[in-house]
């Protein structure tokens, strides 16, 4: 039987949680629960903003690991505490009611942080999923993308009366990155299978393009939740992105795969010149890194999904492959 993510905690080693707030615990509400602590990427221009939102039992803290990446790419982060736990669903719409309050609050405050509103990444973890995912598909335009950890833990499922997720995916919503520690049909409340869900929507409703998976990175030796999140922020290239307040901004790139899906090849547009490749499967493992992706032979691989990195000296893209 599973265990109820709604009812038991998520245990939080401290210890990796290392970097200090540039402003810890500013208030966004008037209820003590209602504050963020925001960690601010260096820039002449405003910058584009990540806003998470933790696992039950968590805390606002964020890895180190995880706050100097985004920030070095030129992205600001706002980490909101709601109730620390949600148990049932009266919980569930108090977190829901923050989630809008501090979204308001963010853009209401976007000159103080240097944040450019116009440019919003949301994610959760767990329970964090949950409370942001009413203004993740709320059809703001400024959203440009959702990156959710162990997404719609089995609780949320319970009753549909109450609420279904799904119900809340439209043509409008953004792109969505979904990563699970997990292989789906595993004996845990974060059953890869609520992801696919949600990709099964994106696909009926002709969105398809916009959703990614991947499961099982508790067998690829790296089970950081944030390990995609860079690339996933720049992939989706809603506004320049700069490492520092001396570099440039770096222009639109959009390189794209054709076919797509692929059999046996693929070649890639929009490229610069100065490329490097790097192919991973669905689960994270690097299966091939190169310069020269046009020439690889993948007629024996096996069909799903695949993921490319392109590198340049600038920035990171990462293209969805669907081998057929």
């Amino acid at each position: 039987m599973r265990t109820n993510d709604l009812l038991l905690p998520f245990l939080l080693f401290i210890c990796s949680y290392a970097t200090a707030q540039d402003f810890p615990a500013v208030p966004y509400g008037p209820e003590a629960r209602q504050f963020a602590d925001i960690y601010i990427a260096p820039s002449t221009t405003p910058t584009p903003v990540y806003i998470d939102a933790h696992s039950n039992g968590g805390t606002t803290a964020l890895p180190s690991s995880m706050t100097s990446d985004l920030t070095s790419r030129g992205i600001s982060i706002v980490a909101w505490e709601s109730l620390t736990s949600v148990n049932n669903f009266q919980e569930i719409q108090t977190g829901w009611d923050d989630a809008e309050l501090m979204l308001a609050w963010v853009k209401e405050n976007a000159t103080t942080y240097n944040f450019d509103t116009t440019c919003l990444f949301i994610g959760g973890s767990s329970r964090g999923s949950i409370l942001s995912w009413k203004i993740g598909h709320s059809g703001d335009p400024d959203i440009k993308g959702l990156y959710m950890y162990n997404a719609l833990p089995d609780g949320v499922w319970l009753d549909s009366t109450i609420w279904y997720a799904p119900n809340e995916v439209t043509v409008n919503s953004p792109p969505i990155f979904f990563v699970y520690r997990f292989e789906p049909g595993t004996n845990d409340i974060h059953d890869p299978e609520n992801g696919l869900i949600i990709m099964d929507k994106y696909d009926e409703l002709g969105i398809g393009d916009r959703d990614t998976i991947i499961h099982s990175i508790s067998q690829t030796g790296n089970n950081d939740r944030y390990q995609f999140l860079g690339d996933f922020i720049q992939s989706v290239g809603c506004a320049p992105i700069t490492t520092s307040t001396d570099t440039p901004d770096v222009q639109a790139y959009n390189p794209l795969a054709f076919p797509n899906p692929f059999y046996d090849r693929i070649e890639i547009s929009g490229l610069q010149g100065d490329e490097s490749f790097i192919l991973s499967n669905a689960f994270g493992a690097v299966l091939w890194q190169g310069t020269t992706v046009n020439e690889l032979q993948m007629a024996h691989w096996n069909p799903g999904m695949y993921l490319l990195t392109v590198v340049t000296k600038d920035q990171r893209k990462v293209l969805k492959l669907i081998k057929n």
